[in-house]
């Protein structure tokens, strides 16, 4: 049963450089649905109200964020740009850059199919640190942290160095376009211990191997693996 340390949590401000006034909410923000149901004494609720809180929090302080840095960008850009920066798929690698995967405490079900591999598992408890944030310090509080946090893939959106779309997105919309149906992604080999794993995946389109992609994570290959199969289409991101 993964349960929150005092040392744990004291470990995870750290990393995060955050301090809780109220350190039941940065633990709640961490609690999947899974494990509610499989242990509902543990903790009052899931993270999903806090996910709510934040999902809405993110959205409006990266709108800002934009509207103000970029007051000649017209709203079809500023659209763009946001719906990148808040996508599940970029959120998912925020929380990946930020380690906060490994905290999760997911029930035995959600941990044996690959639960932490989930971008949306990871990307929800991204928002609800967020509205976990707001609750104990303030929308100031969270919207330093969130901006701080984002900074890079603000910056490499805005460059045009990271896509505005993700390739697995990407790759799905062109694949039903041309009438293929939906990429499937096959794992092809899963190597080293639980703490240091290496996926290689295939993206099959129409049938036919694509691309291929490894990755530290099932998530990260498959990106890659889709980065591949949009070149070996003519497909530019």
């Amino acid at each position: 049963m993964n349960i929150f340390t005092h040392a744990r949590l004291d470990a995870l401000e750290r990393s995060l450089d955050v301090s809780f006034d109220d350190k039941s909410l940065l633990e709640l923000a961490f609690v999947h649905s899974s494990f509610l149901a499989e242990f509902p004494e543990v903790y009052p609720e899931s993270n999903e109200r806090l996910e709510f809180l934040g999902d809405a929090l993110v959205g409006l302080v990266v709108a800002h964020e934009l509207y103000t840095r970029f007051p000649e960008r017209p709203e079809g850009q500023l659209t763009q740009m946001r719906a990148a920066l808040v996508s599940k798929e970029a959120l998912a690698q925020v929380a990946d850059v930020l380690k906060i995967g490994g905290y999760l405490i997911l029930g035995k079900g959600e941990t044996e199919t690959g639960g932490v591999e989930r971008e949306s598992n990871r990307a929800n408890a991204f928002e609800a640190l967020i509205g976990a944030i707001f609750l104990d310090q303030g929308y100031g509080a969270a919207r330093e942290f969130t901006l701080r946090v984002m900074e890079q893939p603000i910056k490499a959106v805005v460059s045009g160095d990271a896509p505005l779309k993700h390739p697995k997105s990407l790759l799905h919309e062109v694949s039903m376009s041309r009438g293929y149906g939906p990429p499937v992604y096959k794992v092809l080999n899963q190597t080293g211990a639980d703490h240091h794993r290496e996926f290689t995946v295939e993206a099959v389109v129409n049938g036919k191997p694509t691309g291929h992609g490894t990755g530290g994570r099932k998530a990260l290959a498959e990106r890659e693996a889709a980065r591949e199969a949009l070149k070996a289409m003519d497909v530019s991101e």
